[in-house]
Formats: C-alpha cells, sequence, structure tokens
C-alpha cells in the first residue's frame, strides 16, 4: 500500500490542464426517453458548457438521472442528438459501486491512473479523509466516508464536465460545506441532480426543472427558481382563465349564429365562427397548472411537556479499540423538538441503535420513558422486502385493510400501476417515500428520525417539513438538510463532536 502525505495549506485544487483554454460544449437537441412504452423525457434541448453550474430538480421518477446518464454518454436516447466539443466527462452516480475492495486500493489505483500524484495528497486532506486505514474494507466505509472516495477517484481524472447524482446524501454538514466552496471555486462545468435547497443556493446559476417529461430552465438559484416558478404557475393559470373565457364565447357566438333565419347569411356566420374557434380555441390552447402532492402526514399524541421521554446517563460506546463516545448524558422532555447533528462518524445513529435497543452500550444508562409509543425511521431501510410488490408489503407491514391500502398508497403518490412493482424496481427516492409511508401510517408520541430527507423530491421534503412542524410530540431528529431542520422548528440542538457532546437552545 502506498503512504499518502498530508498538506493542510494547500487551497482546493482547480487548477486546469491545458486544454481547459479550449472550448467545452455539450449540446443536446430534442432527446427523448421511453421506458415501457411511457415517455420518460420529451424533447429535451439543452446546452452545457462555460464553467456553467447547472441545479437539476424535480420528482422522484421524472426522469432527472435518466437526463443525467444519457448527457453522459452512459444511456442513450431513442430520438434526438447528443454532441460533444473538447470534453472529458466525469460521473459521481447516487449509488456508489467501487472496482477495488480495499481503501489502500482504490487510492492506489487513482495515484497509478493520474499523472499528478500530489492532487491526491491535497484532496484528501481537503475531504477530511485521513483517519482511515489502507488495509480496510471499502464496505466497513461510512457512506459519507464511501461518497469522498469515490470523490477522489472521479477527480483525479481531471474532467471538464463533472455530472453528480445527490452528492449530498453522502455528506455531513461540513462535508456539504467544504463541497459548496469547492464547487463554486471549480473552473469546470458542474451538472448536479439535488435535492438539498441549501446546497443548491449555495452553489448553482442555472435551475432546470423537469415536470411531465418536459424541461424548464430558470436562471439563478433555488430560492429563485421557487420565486420565477411560482409566476409562471400564476401566468399560466390567468392565461388558462382567459383561454375558458374566449372558448366559452365564441362557442356561444357559434350557438347564436346557428339560429339566423337567413340561410345564405347563417352559413357564412357560422363559417366564420367555426374559423374563429379553430385559430384562438383549438390553435391557441392554454392548460391550467396541475400538479398531485402528497398529502400531510398527521400524527395523533396526548404527550405533556413535563413527561420524561429519553433518559441517556453516562453512556459510553465503543467497537473494538474504537472509543465512540463517553460518559454521554442528555434528556429529551415531551413536545421538544431535538436536532442531533456531528460529523459522520461521530456516533449519532449509534445514540439512536442504543435508545431503540438495536445496540448494546458499553456502560451507563438509556432510558425511553414510560407508556409512549415510538417510532423510528432508519437511515437505511433494511427493513425492506425487495422482492415483495408495494401493495403486499405494506399490507404485510401496517396491517392496514385492503379497502384503505389503495388510497392510502395513493396519498404518498403510489399508483395502482406502481403498487404492483417489486421492492427492488424502484428508485433510492420512491424507496424513501414508500418507507415511509409505512412509517407514518401509525400515531406515535415520540418521532426519531435519522436523515428522513435523504433521496426524498423537494415536493416531498415540504409535505414532510409541515407535518413535522405541527407534531405535538416529541421528535429527534438527525439530519444533515439544514432547510429541512429550519423548516421542521427545532428548539433544541445537540452538537456530538469527537465523543462530546454539546446541548443548547
Amino acid at each position: 500500500m502506498v503512504g499518502f502525505v498530508t498538506e493542510s495549506s494547500l487551497t482546493p485544487l482547480t487548477t486546469n490542464k491545458p486544454n481547459a483554454i479550449l472550448k467545452i460544449v455539450i449540446t443536446a437537441t430534442n432527446l427523448s426517453k421511453n421506458y415501457t412504452g411511457a415517455p420518460v423525457l420529451v424533447d429535451i434541448t439543452c446546452k452545457i458548457g462555460n464553467n456553467r453550474k447547472i441545479g437539476i430538480v424535480g420528482r422522484n421518477g421524472c426522469g432527472k438521472t435518466t437526463l443525467l446518464k444519457i448527457l453522459n454518454g452512459i444511456e442513450t436516447a431513442d430520438k434526438g442528438s447528443l454532441t460533444f466539443e473538447n470534453e472529458k466527462l466525469g460521473y459521481l452516480p447516487q449509488e456508489l459501486e467501487f472496482d477495488k475492495e480495499l481503501v489502500g486500493e482504490c487510492l492506489e489505483c487513482a495515484l497509478e491512473n493520474n499523472w499528478e500524484g500530489y492532487k491526491i495528497d491535497v484532496l484528501l486532506e481537503e475531504l477530511q479523509f485521513t483517519n482511515y486505514d489502507p488495509y480496510q474494507t471499502v464496505e466497513s466505509l461510512s457512506e459519507g466516508q464511501k461518497m469522498k472516495l469515490k470523490l477522489v477517484e472521479t477527480l483525479l481524472k481531471d474532467p471538464t464536465v463533472l455530472f453528480i447524482d445527490e452528492p449530498t446524501n453522502h455528506l455531513d454538514i461540513e462535508g456539504i460545506m467544504w463541497f459548496e466552496e469547492y464547487v463554486k471555486a471549480l473552473k469546470k462545468t458542474v451538472v448536479m441532480i439535488s435535492h438539498d435547497r441549501s446546497f443548491l443556493n449555495h452553489t448553482v446559476d442555472e435551475i432546470w426543472e423537469i415536470e411531465n417529461g418536459k424541461m424548464r430552465k430558470f436562471v439563478g438559484d433555488y430560492d429563485n427558481y421557487k420565486t420565477e416558478k411560482l409566476q409562471l404557475i400564476n401566468k399560466m393559470d390567468a392565461e388558462y382563465v382567459l383561454f375558458l373565457k374566449k372558448k366559452n364565447q365564441l362557442e356561444t357566438l357559434l350557438a347564436n349564429v346557428h339560429k339566423i333565419k337567413d340561410g345564405k347569411k347563417r352559413g357564412k356566420a357560422v363559417s366564420s365562427a367555426k374559423k374563429r374557434i379553430e385559430r384562438e380555441v383549438e390553435g391557441n390552447k392554454k392548460e391550467k397548472y396541475e400538479t398531485k402532492l402528497m398529502k400531510k402526514v398527521e400524527f395523533d399524541t396526548g404527550i405533556h411537556a413535563s413527561k420524561l421521554m429519553i433518559k441517556f446517563d453516562d453512556v459510553s460506546k465503543s467497537y473494538g479499540d474504537n472509543q465512540i463516545f463517553n460518559d454521554l448524558s442528555f434528556e429529551i422532555r415531551g413536545k421538544e423538538k431535538v436536532w442531533l447533528y456531528g460529523p459522520n462518524g461521530a456516533g449519532k445513529s449509534t445514540i439512536v441503535k442504543i435508545i431503540m435497543g438495536d445496540e448494546q452500550a458499553i456502560s451507563g444508562l438509556s432510558k425511553v420513558g414510560d407508556n409512549i409509543k415510538v417510532g423510528y425511521f432508519a437511515q437505511k431501510q433494511t427493513h425492506l422486502d425487495y422482492d415483495q410488490d408495494l401493495f403486499e408489503h405494506f399490507i404485510a407491514s401496517t396491517g392496514c385493510p385492503y379497502y384503505v391500502a389503495y388510497k392510502y398508497l395513493d396519498n404518498f403518490l403510489f399508483s395502482k400501476d406502481d403498487i404492483k412493482k417489486r421492492v427492488r424496481n424502484l428508485s433510492p427516492g420512491e424507496r424513501a417515500r414508500f418507507a415511509f409511508a409505512i412509517f407514518a401510517y401509525k400515531d406515535y408520541d415520540m418521532l426519531i428520525l435519522d436523515e428522513p430527507s435523504n433521496h426524498l423530491d423537494i415536493e416531498a421534503k415540504e409535505v414532510i417539513e409541515e407535518s413535522l412542524s405541527k407534531f405535538k410530540g416529541t421528535l429527534l431528529l438527525i439530519s444533515h438538510d439544514r432547510y429541512f431542520v429550519e423548516r421542521v422548528g427545532i428548539d433544541k440542538v445537540l452538537n456530538l463532536k469527537d465523543g462530546i457532546l454539546n446541548s443548547y437552545a
């Protein structure tokens, strides 16, 4: 295994090779893609280059990843053209895979394939990927560490255009903030799919929205996109009202001219009215903006504010010789909304697993309050049976009556066709939404949510945010999504770092 020297004084790598002075352009014209006969993308036209930072947004399953793969050359469109000029593409997928089994082997391979070997030292330091064992298996890394390792592999290829699918799902807040600065400083074109609104606000200068197979482009960050999208919806609705008014007027005109007694005059008037309808109505159709949103989730609880919900008293935890934390203590009372945050690997999920009894502490006391119903949403949906279809799995997991299940799953945007799919055939975002549908079926006094917004699209996040903000019970939330945390309305923070827990309101 090779050894790596860190150089903390160096700034983020933004240097380009000599060919970076060439014009870098990817041009897509009228791209269309169907799956099983259903259109996913329809006549997508765009141009990528000039070091633009582009964010792609849209509902899960709308075709964002498909578009990214087509632009990256991994998939082909059914129709349309795609041309490249002086490009070198880099791709960071949502679900990470590695060719080597050991961390050191991955880094060694990346070093061999890169003529500027010192970059690996700089990247490792910038990504704070220093506390690792070269002989450690990649599988044993945290999700955040895996993402950083893959990012090193990708960036060392020095791509002129970087395509990234959901980068923040694997990073902690410190990592996200680092990556924001890195993307902004990077003198390359970057095209990213992301549901992290704070991240988009800090990085992109253009938003591409995919909706119903079509793409709309908005100049500016996410907040600007939301403002302009609302203005667009209002404009579309106003135009639709005028369209209906004109349609009714001309249909009334046609009905009236049919009443003219003089046959010759009637014929001319009817012909004239029909031509106006053809020109002003059929040739100028307007549609009302409509979209189906996930229904708000409601949890019922009668817990009072003073009730002890969680007691963590001098709890210590280690894995072998690796001490995670020592003598941690805190309490959570009824109706408190607590945000537990810290770097990846600090032990946040471990705390939750000890509370839920899934892991045992080395010492100390962990206690859940008496007679309370606790709902636990884990970071990974390992409890899902990938071989079952959605409807069977939902019934088996909840005991929900058949006649209720159809409507309930429809509230979570799963159609009658969707619920016939096997869980394994869902996208990561659809799986997360399905897992939340199962989770939300019952009422709880306390919710423990470990990264609940990972993989969820923005519309689903907004519904869950509103639901949690109005929840009258107790909440313990682990999340790296700053926008999500702010909207939920946290009133207490537990910050875990280097084995130390700080609490503040």
